[in-house]
């Protein structure tokens, strides 16, 4: 992450980190934002006080009294990007959003080969961006500095310039009949174009997302070729999937724990 950035989007990465990872230290997060440990301790400081997360020696967690929610929801995340890293293949064309569960499921496929990755995550960015095989384009337009993604209309049109393999997509809310929501009015409009503009749709989104509908609409849940989820024994979402799968999108359910895709 470039240097001199304010102290905002300091607050909003470290969340984002916290997040993917979990645990921070401030010796990484000093190195990678290239700002002093002091003041990466400060931020610690603001957002223990904010009651966003738990200073620990030498870095810091997710709040105490929200650990327990997130570590389980963060296990769902890493078992659905584990299972979609599978469907990536050497020299694929990608387009991968922003979100935890696209960034893992990258994360996931490293040991695939000569990948074109069109993205408009930051951080998504500034990882592919270390592998020398990998081609890696951003969208450029606007930065979200809350979660550090790219939107408006430049985005937009340069998001419908690419003619993607696979898109790699999360949303907050799935549902047979409500269909594909999102929180994010702010790149509403990109991913309109990715789901046009990708031959295979993947949707990547935890159990906890399926029936949920979220504020903005985004597209009909037809339009998705497959759904990548945690597997439920809730009678309430496997009506849900049954009815997703009803519409023809075919469902990958993730039951094992993962490690990196073979």
């Amino acid at each position: 992450m470039k240097s001199g950035i304010g102290r905002e989007e300091r607050l909003n990465w470290i969340m984002y980190q916290i997040g993917l990872i979990g645990t921070v230290s401030v010796r990484e997060l000093s190195e990678k934002i290239q700002v002093s440990t002091v003041t990466i301790r400060k931020d610690l400081r603001t957002l223990e006080e904010q009651g966003k997360l738990q200073r620990i020696s030498g870095g810091a967690t997710a709040d105490k009294l929200q650990t327990g929610r997130m570590e389980q929801k963060s296990e769902l995340k890493h078992l659905v990007a584990f299972e979609a890293a599978k469907m990536i293949e050497d020299g694929d064309s990608l387009v991968v959003t922003s979100g935890i569960t696209p960034h893992l499921t990258l994360l996931y496929a490293r040991n695939r080969t000569r990948l074109q990755i069109v993205t408009d995550s930051l951080q998504i960015a500034k990882d592919a961006c270390a592998r020398p095989d990998y081609q890696v384009m951003i969208l450029g337009g606007e930065i979200y500095v809350r979660d550090s993604f790219v939107y408006g209309r430049d985005a937009v049109k340069q998001a419908d310039k690419y003619m993607a393999d696979k898109a790699i997509i999360t949303m907050d809310g799935i549902d047979a009949k409500a269909g594909l929501t999102t929180l994010r009015v702010e790149g509403a409009d990109t991913l309109k174009s990715v789901l046009e503009r990708a031959r295979i749709k993947i949707i990547v989104g935890d159990i906890t997302k399926i029936g949920h509908e979220s504020f903005c609409h985004i597209e009909d849940i037809s339009v998705a070729d497959i759904l990548v989820t945690n597997w439920t024994e809730d009678p309430g979402k496997q009506r849900i999937l049954r009815k997703i799968a009803d519409a023809g999108i075919q469902i990958r359910y993730a039951k094992a724990k993962g490690g990196m895709v073979g």
